[in-house]
């Protein structure tokens, strides 16, 4: 028989199932994203190699590329961070090597830079670029059957 005063006894409760894990807010993701970390998660060793990510978070099963051609946008990061890094080495250069430029130097500095930095930062790229797709798909209606059946994301 149960009284009223039931649920105040902890021995008396029934075991609760485990919760879903609560999904990160924008920053969070943004900021697990730029440090080469699940977005949905927080795990690491998403890459099996430097420039080679993997299908899916070993962790969280959340699939980091969804579709063919999904590298395009952390092209396009890496791309406008190798850009503004190369235009701060320039304004850099030339505030400090001005009246007398020195061409030859800063022609190789600047083919160095934008040959090295890419290959560099690709891998934190692809990781925010992820970032940014899960916050966007995760506001989709699919996103919450597909969470519910394992699938992680598309």
């Amino acid at each position: 028989m149960s009284n009223p005063y039931d649920h105040l006894d902890p021995a008396a409760r029934p075991a609760a199932a485990p919760a879903a894990p609560a999904e990160p807010g924008a920053s969070r993701a943004l900021l697990r994203g730029a440090l080469r970390r699940c977005p949905r998660c927080g795990s690491g060793r998403l890459f099996t190699r430097w420039l080679k990510i993997r299908d899916r978070c070993p962790r969280c099963r959340l699939r980091l590329e969804r579709e063919e051609g999904g590298f395009l946008g952390a092209m396009v990061i890496n791309y406008g961070v190798t850009t503004s890094v190369w235009i701060v080495l320039l304004v850099v250069w030339l505030v400090v090597d001005l009246p007398d430029v020195h061409v030859a130097q800063l022609t190789i500095t600047s083919i160095a830079l934008v040959a090295l930095f890419p290959l560099v930062s690709y891998p934190f790229s692809k990781t925010l670029w992820a970032a940014f797709d899960y916050l966007v798909y995760r506001t989709s209606p699919e996103y919450a059957a597909d969470r519910a059946e394992g699938n992680g994301g598309r």
